[in-house]
């Protein structure tokens, strides 16, 4: 093989060792790309001390800060922070570096050294750009192309310490002092037109070399002549790659990777629809895999493996897994024929397996009652490889039996037939079905619920109506209901008062059960009821009187008494409860004003909580003001030495008032003879010259509306002589 198909090859190993990684820059690379001026990139700086020197590895971020870098070259200062108060900042590369050219490239490596080959054609190579596409997708081609050279030199660079130097991704510093501590800078020698660059950075104590780290290997999962191996992303060391080693014994391995492995982090976007990519994905995501073909089954073999960093340097061993290959291959299936029903609960399965493979062992006949399982082995004991039939003494009599006879072989692998329906014929309907109970909402809507059927079979159940019991009964469903609810519409505003239903349950082979007992439901009443009608009314002492005639409507319960004044709202002021034995009730309003007039009208309320319209409004208004409780503390005495008679009461209210006092002598009517104001409580009748019976009386009057208090009881004095 000439040299240039041996690079070609280790670059399309590497190709499919990056491929996620690639994909994921493309989207930087192609058709979206900022603007030249809003082109971002950093160099990536990392750094190891060996005590007598200190190792600087760095590397762009983009794939044209590379190429920009290539041209310019890289500087790097260090800062000695070893004296904390006098740091000392130094340019240690007097020159840029840049990447050897191609003739040192040649000059300064072998032939044989296929990483300097791959970098030197990721620099300088012109096989990168065949077959590509004309116009706008060959400059798609040529960003894509170019992202590949970019990955393939960083790669390579962490794979040999010399490439690495020679692409101008290394560096070594030997001037400097054990235990010392230094900032290393890296950045650009010139400025880019093309965009920005940021300096990278990295600080570093050279306390010399830490002991060698091991990758550490998850798991390894055997499967049918391949061998799957895990371990986790996240090492203790962070490395570039790794080497595979295999053997059959546990002593003597060999490598089955030619170069370092590693598989890149997936991309996301491409797993949108495919629940498969999203497993896949979410195992990528943390962990390494890699699989390998193993040479036969049922044998040991040992794994392990080592990482190699960015620095070149290979880890120890990992620890050792094992993994043995399985037969995971199953039979070929068996063909059954439609099974066949003898008698009772006889059914007959047969069946042909054209291709007997040679670790082929027998059959298992699962039975179940539905397609879709579970299925239920019907021999305890391997049927003979010889065995073309089978007959099942225990099949459902309700209902289908279906069937799938397994194939096993020795490794327990089961090549499963397609499923094969038997029937034992069913002419037992089932039980009548109980616990029929419902309800009806004020939507119309008839909420039905009743008991599962115990039997085995049951398909579902059949409602059906009538609006009356001696009714022909119709039939609302289609087919029939799996559930025990059912929800029926209705219309509400009929003659009819009820509904009746009843129910029939039906098995799997069709039997109908008898009707189940009839289920009356009330309706919702949906009509109000007519209005009461007032009869008669008055206005007397106790207030205004109204009696009202009763609704005519048979459910009404109580009613409701409003009263209104001109240009005001209605306002409930009574409920009056139903009276089935009469056809009349009264109603007095006490709380009526003089001189206010009022309206008054009531509603009918039933049972269902319906109102009829208000009744036609009657008008009433108190003409006069009946008076106010009167007083009862007018007392009198008889002053014989002043000739006087003396009057005293007691009496407090709010607003304002005054007091008219009445005399009268013997049997003649009383007179008003005076009057006081609200802050008196007494007075002083002259009773000169008068002989015999006189009485005396009281009586409040109010300025305002309230108007007066009734007229006192009377009381006497009696004057026998002067």
């Amino acid at each position: 093989m000439d040299k240039c198909k041996k690079i070609w090859l280790l670059l399309l190993a590497l190709q499919l060792i990056s491929i996620v990684a690639i994909c994921q820059r493309k989207k930087t690379a192609v058709g979206k790309q900022a603007p030249p001026a809003e082109l971002k990139a950093a160099i990536r700086v990392f750094t190891k001390s060996y005590g007598d020197s200190i190792v600087i590895r760095w590397a762009p971020t983009a794939d044209w800060a590379w190429t920009s870098l290539n041209h310019n070259g890289y500087i790097i200062q260090r800062i000695d922070l070893s004296e904390a108060k006098h740091p000392k900042r130094e340019i240690i590369t007097p020159q840029p570096l840049k990447p050897l050219t191609l003739d040192q490239f040649k000059a300064s490596f072998s032939r044989d050294n296929n990483y300097a080959a791959i970098a030197a054609q990721c620099l300088y190579g012109k096989n990168f750009s065949v077959n590509l596409r004309k116009g706008q997708g060959g400059q798609v081609d040529r960003a894509n192309v170019w992202n590949m050279r970019f990955v393939y030199a960083l790669q390579v660079a962490d794979y040999d310490r010399a490439v690495a130097k020679g692409e101008a991704l290394r560096f070594t510093d030997t001037k400097v002092q054990k235990n010392g501590v230094y900032i290393y800078r890296v950045y650009p020698a010139q400025l880019t037109r093309q965009g920005k660059i940021d300096t990278g950075n990295a600080l570093v104590q050279n306390n010399g070399p830490l002991g060698r780290s091991k990758p550490k290997i998850g798991e390894v999962i055997s499967r049918d002549k391949l061998s799957e191996l895990h371990w986790n992303r996240i090492q203790e060391e962070q490395y570039s790659g790794y080497f595979i080693e295999r053997s059959a014994d546990g002593k003597n391995f060999s490598a089955i990777t030619k170069i370092p492995y590693f598989s890149s982090k997936p991309d996301s976007s491409q797993i949108v629809k495919d629940t498969t990519q999203k497993k896949i994905y979410a195992l990528l995501k943390t962990q390494q895999v890699f699989i390998d073909s193993l040479p036969q089954n049922y044998r040991k073999y040992y794994y392990r493996l080592k990482g190699i960093n960015a620095f070149a340097e290979w880890s120890d061993y990992s620890d050792t897994l094992t993994a043995m290959g399985l037969d995971l291959t199953p039979p070929a299936a068996a063909i059954v024929q439609s099974p066949k029903f003898i008698s009772g609960k006889k059914i007959e399965l047969q069946w042909k397996k054209p291709l007997k493979e040679k670790d082929f062992k027998g059959y298992v006949v699962t039975r179940a009652k539905l397609v879709s399982g579970p299925y239920t082995p019907l021999n305890t004991k391997l049927l003979d490889p010889q065995a073309v039939q089978f007959t099942d003494t225990a099949a459902f009599t309700h209902g289908q039996n279906f069937y799938i006879v397994i194939a096993l072989d020795t490794a327990g692998n089961m090549g499963p037939s397609i499923p094969a329906m038997g029937l034992v014929p069913d002419k037992t309907p089932p039980v009548t079905p109980q616990g029929l109970k419902g309800r009806i909402d004020r939507k119309g809507l008839v909420h039905l619920s009743w008991n599962r059927n115990p039997d085995e079979d049951i398909r579902g159940y059949k409602i059906y109506y009538a609006n009356a019991n001696e009714h022909v009964y119709s039939q609302i469903t289609i087919a029939p209901v799996t559930d025990t609810v059912f929800t029926d519409s209705i219309t509400l505003h009929t003659l009819t008062k009820s509904i009746w239903y009843k129910i029939v349950a039906v098995d799997e082979n069709n039997n109908h059960s008898p009707y189940s007992l009839p289920l009356s439901l009330k309706k919702p009443d949906m009509v109000p009821p007519m209005p009461p009608l007032a009869s008669k009314v008055y206005v007397d002492t106790g207030g205004v009187q109204i009696d009202w005639i009763e609704s005519s409507s048979t459910d009404v319960i109580q009613y409701a008494i409003y009263r209104k004044e001109k240009n005001a709202n209605w306002t409930l002021i009574n409920i009056v409860k139903h009276d089935t034995t009469k056809k009349l009730f009264h109603f007095t309003d006490k709380k009526a004003l003089p001189f206010h007039d009022y309206n008054y009208c009531a509603e009918a309320m039933d049972e269902d909580s319906l109102r009829s319209a208000k009744s036609t409004p009657v008008n009433a208004t108190i003409k006069t003001i009946p008076d106010l409780p009167a007083i009862k503390t007018l007392t009198a005495s008889y002053d014989s030495k002043n000739k006087q008679v003396q009057l005293r009461w007691r009496f407090s209210d709010n607003g304002n008032y005054f007091f008219v006092l009445y005399k009268g002598s013997g049997k003649e009517k009383l007179g008003k003879f005076h009057s006081a104001d609200s802050k008196t409580d007494q007075y002083f009748d002259d009773a000169s010259g008068v002989k015999g019976n006189l009485r005396y009386a009281i009586q409040v009057f109010y300025k305002d509306k309230r108007g007066r208090t009734a007229l006192s009881e009377p009381v006497s004095v009696t004057i026998s002589s002067q």
